[in-house]
């Protein structure tokens, strides 16, 4: 299994890095809609067997991927707000795609609460599989809106800023993921959520922080941010680092939930796309919103 997860995990960075670096802003945000429309058919996995419903609404999130792209909503309510019209100009005359962000954002703030109170109201989510939909949407759409805003930032000024960006933000995702394993299986004691992940440890996210810490040290100096937006990353960093945990145990209350131990088998070792992407889903639109207030662009 470990053999599996490293030869994976060696052929899919490049490819992923490659990606971001070559492709231009349609074409990744194509590249993106199709990760998501994967992540899509495995969620519905998680409330139907029944393959009609599960392609309706794998449709279902491709066409509002699709809504998004191509409204034309004047973004009136979040001008100067949440979004700069400067800093996603990809989605900039767009607040359809604002206002998924900032919904996607407040579901991660709930999925918080149910991790805290679980499994009260997780259950009653189990019990009527028509929650899953919304569910999905609020988890899905958010992550594509943010990965193509986080890429597009400053895109007519500096066409790669916005690539080493969203690299960066990968990183410290990776890098919190990783310290907490290695720090969780050689120092782990104290039970983060016993009831829903047996394995995560304070002692591991400890681990996550300090490792996404040393990432975003490099960053400061590869990537030119000021003094004054110093100590503020320092505090994302770590907003970051808890989301990532958030998202990876809120995947698991939803498994806990409908019985399976893997969303999917399409990376050998990893199991799903969701498998891999759960913390990424969580961090993208509380960093993106996180970046717009920091004024970093």
């Amino acid at each position: 299994m470990l053999f599996q997860r490293v030869i994976t995990a060696l052929v899919l960075l490049p490819l992923v890095i490659l990606a971001i670096f070559t492709l231009e802003i349609e074409r990744f945000a194509i590249c993106i809609a199709a990760i998501i429309a994967i992540a899509a058919w495995e969620w519905s996995g998680f409330f139907t067997e029944n393959k009609h419903k599960r392609i309706l609404y794998l449709v279902s999130v491709v066409a509002l991927m699709w809504l998004i792209r191509e409204s034309s909503l004047p973004m009136t309510l979040w001008h100067g707000f949440i979004m700069p019209e400067y800093f996603v100009e990809w989605f900039a005359p767009n607040q359809m795609a604002m206002t998924v962000l900032f919904l996607g954002a407040c579901w991660w703030l709930f999925a918080l609460v149910l991790l805290i109170v679980y499994p009260r109201i997780s259950q009653t989510i189990a019990t009527n599989s028509y929650w899953f939909i919304p569910i999905g949407w609020l988890i899905l759409l958010p992550t594509w809106v943010g990965i193509v805003g986080i890429r597009s930032m400053s895109i007519d000024l500096y066409p790669l800023h916005g690539a080493k960006m969203v690299l960066f933000v990968l990183l410290l995702i990776w890098a919190a993921d990783t310290g907490a394993y290695i720090v969780g299986k050689a120092f782990g004691k104290t039970k983060l959520a016993p009831e829903v992940s047996p394995k995560k440890t304070w002692e591991g996210v400890l681990g996550g922080m300090s490792l996404a810490l040393v990432v975003l040290t490099v960053g400061f100096h590869l990537l030119h941010f000021t003094e004054e937006q110093r100590m503020p990353l320092i505090a994302l960093t770590l907003v970051i680092v808890a989301f990532s945990v958030i998202g990876d145990l809120t995947e698991s209350i939803f498994k806990r939930l409908t019985g399976k131990k893997d969303s999917g088998h399409i990376l050998p070792g990893h199991g799903g796309v969701l498998d891999r992407i759960d913390g990424v889903t969580a961090v993208i639109p509380i960093t993106l919103l996180g970046f717009s207030l920091l004024g970093i662009q």
